[in-house]
This record gives C-alpha cells, sequence and structure tokens, in this order.
C-alpha cells in the first residue's frame, strides 16, 4: 500500500475533492492509507481536500472523507487553517453551505471563532455574503448576547454580527474574573478588593484572538 504521495498524486486528490467526485475518491483511499489524508494540501494555498468539499458544497465528500480518519484527527484536519488562515468552516460559511457547518462544528468541534489573516471568523463570512441561514444558526448556537443585534423589519429579520476583539472563551473568561473578584470582595468584608475590569481586561488580552 501507497505510504507517501507525490504532489502530482496530492493534486487529484484535490481536484477530485473540489468536483464531488465521491466515488473516485473511495476508490483511492482503498488503494492508499487513509492515513494520508492528513499530508494532502495544495502546495502553494495549503487548502485540503476538506477544504475544497467543504467550499464547494460538497457534503457527502466532506463526510466521507473525515470518517476514514480516527475522531481526533479528523477534528484537525476539519480545523486545519490554509495559507490565509481560513478553515474548511471558513468557506463552508463563505459560501452557503448550512448543512457542512453543521456537521463540522456538530461532528468535528470545528472552531467558530478563528479568525484568518483579514480577521475574520466564519460568522463574519457567513453575515458579509449574506449567508442568512448559516449566520443565524451559528449567531443563535455560539456567539456571546453582546455580539450581535437582532432587528425586526416586517417580516424579516436581521441579524447583524461583527467579529469583536476576543472570543466566546475571552468572554468566559472575562466573566469568570469578575465572578472570582465579587467573590474575594466578599471574603474581604468589604475591604477594597481592587478594579475588577483590570483583572477583566488582563484575562481578555491572554486569549485575545488575532
Amino acid at each position: 500500500m501507497t505510504t507517501e504521495l507525490t504532489q502530482e498524486e496530492m493534486d487529484a486528490v484535490i481536484y477530485d475533492a473540489r468536483e464531488g467526485d465521491l466515488q473516485t475518491l473511495k476508490e483511492i483511499f482503498t488503494e492508499i492509507s487513509p492515513q494520508l489524508l492528513t499530508t494532502i494540501k495544495d502546495d502553494i494555498t495549503l487548502s485540503t481536500p476538506v477544504h475544497m468539499a467543504a467550499g464547494n458544497g460538497h457534503y457527502g465528500v466532506v463526510e466521507y472523507l473525515l470518517s476514514i480518519l480516527p475522531k481526533e484527527e479528523a477534528k484537525k484536519i476539519a480545523s486545519k487553517p490554509n495559507e490565509s488562515g481560513n478553515t474548511p468552516l471558513h468557506w463552508a460559511a463563505y459560501n452557503g453551505h448550512l448543512d457542512i457547518v453543521k456537521l463540522l462544528c456538530e461532528e468535528y468541534n470545528s472552531d467558530v471563532f478563528a479568525k484568518n489573516a483579514v480577521g475574520h471568523d466564519p460568522m463574519f463570512e457567513a453575515e458579509n455574503n449574506n449567508h442568512s441561514e448559516v449566520e443565524n444558526w451559528l449567531l443563535n448556537k455560539y456567539a456571546p448576547e453582546n455580539a450581535f443585534k437582532v432587528e425586526e423589519d416586517g417580516e424579516d429579520t436581521k441579524i447583524t454580527y461583527t467579529p469583536g476583539d476576543v472570543s466566546r472563551e475571552a468572554d468566559e473568561a472575562a466573566k469568570r474574573a469578575q465572578e472570582d473578584q465579587s467573590k474575594k470582595s466578599e471574603k474581604d468584608g468589604g475591604k477594597e478588593a481592587g478594579n475588577a475590569t483590570d483583572t477583566i481586561t488582563h484575562q481578555t488580552e491572554k486569549l485575545d484572538i488575532n
């Protein structure tokens, strides 16, 4: 069984994934080790077959490629950034493929707060390209409440999201810091406990994703 691929062979797999040729991909991975999927990437853009399938809406291909790897390896591939910092989830959100977005998030824990080279996360890509169904699903499932606003206009609902300076992890860390500060104040019996805002800012800066 083949244990290493040339770039030309990698390019062939990438092409089949981009075109959604599931049958050919199944044939390929019966002849080579499925583990080789973790090594396949474009030599310039660093995009993987999962990027290509996700961006072009080939749900069956994404599902198959991730299924042939151990779960932890599949999770890494599902969130792997290319040269521009885009993950497969960025591309699926950018092109409005909700079924693939759900698969990547719910089955493989893709990072919905990962930012690409220009500072956009998948939520922003969906909103910026008018894919409201994807945007709304991501916002309702993941976004901190203060990161978006909902506007009703007759029968239409408009949700606007702007990627902030912090991720959900930072938001949660800030809340924990505030709670800890409050507990400390109570323990000190009302003594001066310091500035909670400074603590929150410090925690947030440590988790800032740029």
